[in-house]
């Protein structure tokens, strides 16, 4: 393995007002600083696990509503999983609404990006709407003693609805999304390390507990990021399976599949910087531009020393200016079409070396005027 097997942590945001005096701008706002304190997360250690095979991770209020219910049928507490899913029914029903309160904000501020932006949300808004009746009907169905096992409750929350609760992190919050953004490269890493300690099964499950990740962040994604991590999902479930018989050979292409998840990654990341920029919220532009130079890093670092040096300069400069952006600091319009065109390049340059089809979209600075 050319990567260090050494478990990645995640990145600790600096204080808002430590950004803005460290760059000499002016103090980030109470709102600034209360959002980057949220930000200081732990990697989540809870999950859903579906059939051995389908890992959620337990990240927001869904989830936890979600996993506390599967819980309660496991300690035969029917009237708390009942509770739960009711709880899972008002969560969903909430983010719908959020998901059309966007929409709406959308349709005011802008016609051209109501066209490109509120097909996707409507669709959302719809699904999340029949997952939540769906849960209500499943919470209807434990107080009747219709439901009284978690495998019960997993055949009406089926595959299907599950994936269509993915969504959700089309309308999260930056609080629950970008927290995480390093946690497919920490299950990768441990993926790796327990390849070479010949601990096959594990090895799999961190690679479905990676595929989670990049299941969720697909559901943020449109056009060709959305496609690419889609194909990266598939990769790496067949890669999980070979893992589970023990029938990996090929440690150079299990690093390929690792470097192609991040590639995706990175270019899906920028494409949410371009899309804030155009609606104007910087802050959210400066997040997803330090998630794409992590997303771009841990890909070169698969690739080993010529692909990381190559990188490391692109990625440096994207994080300073996506502290800047995301820390209210002072930044200049030149500076952020240079950002973006450079990362650009270098997720280009990277997705050539890996076979990529893919490319950056032409960032238009124009857009955010």
């Amino acid at each position: 393995m050319k990567f260090s097997l050494k478990p990645l942590l995640l990145a600790l945001l600096l204080a808002a007002s430590e950004f803005a005096a460290a760059a000499g701008a002016t103090p980030a706002t109470a709102a600034q600083a209360d959002q980057a304190a949220q930000l200081h997360a732990n990697a989540p250690d809870d999950w859903i696990v579906y059939g051995d095979t389908l890992y959620t991770p337990v990240v927001d209020a869904l989830s936890r509503h979600l996993d506390a219910a599967r819980k309660a049928f496991d300690a035969r507490d029917s009237q708390t999983a009942a509770k739960e899913m009711r709880a899972v029914g008002e969560e969903l029903k909430s983010q719908a609404a959020r998901a059309d309160r966007e929409d709406q904000s959308l349709i005011k501020e802008d016609q051209a990006l109501m066209a490109a932006d509120t097909k996707g949300r409507k669709e959302t808004v719809r699904r999340l709407s029949a997952i939540a009746q769906k849960a209500d009907a499943a919470a209807a169905a434990v107080d009747s003693g219709k439901i009284n096992s978690k495998a019960d409750l997993d055949k009406v929350i089926n595959r299907a609805a599950r994936a269509d609760m993915d969504r959700r992190w089309l309308v999260s919050d930056v609080t629950t999304w970008y927290p995480v953004t390093e946690e497919p490269q920490r299950h990768f890493t441990d993926a790796a390390a327990d390849y070479a300690a010949k601990e096959y099964k594990a090895a799999a499950a961190d690679v479905r507990k990676a595929v989670a990740y990049l299941r969720l962040e697909a559901a943020r994604a449109s056009g060709d990021p959305k496609r690419e991590l889609r194909s990266s999902v598939t990769e790496l479930d067949r890669l999980a399976a070979t893992l589970d018989k023990g029938a990996v050979k090929d440690e150079k292409k299990m690093d390929m599949d690792f470097a192609k998840a991040n590639h995706a990654l990175a270019l899906e990341h920028r494409a949410k910087a371009a899309e804030s920029w155009a609606r104007k919220d910087y802050d959210q532009v400066g997040y997803d531009l330090k998630a794409a130079a992590h997303g771009l890093e841990s890909s070169a670092r698969w690739l080993g020393g010529e692909a990381s040096a190559g990188a490391a300069d692109t990625v440096a400069d994207t994080r300073v200016l996506g502290d800047k952006l995301a820390s209210g600091a002072t930044w200049t319009r030149e500076e952020l079409s240079k950002g973006f065109e450079s990362l650009g390049e270098g997720i280009n340059a990277l997705g050539q070396r890996i076979g990529g089809t893919r490319v950056a979209a032409k960032f238009h600075l124009e857009n955010g005027a």
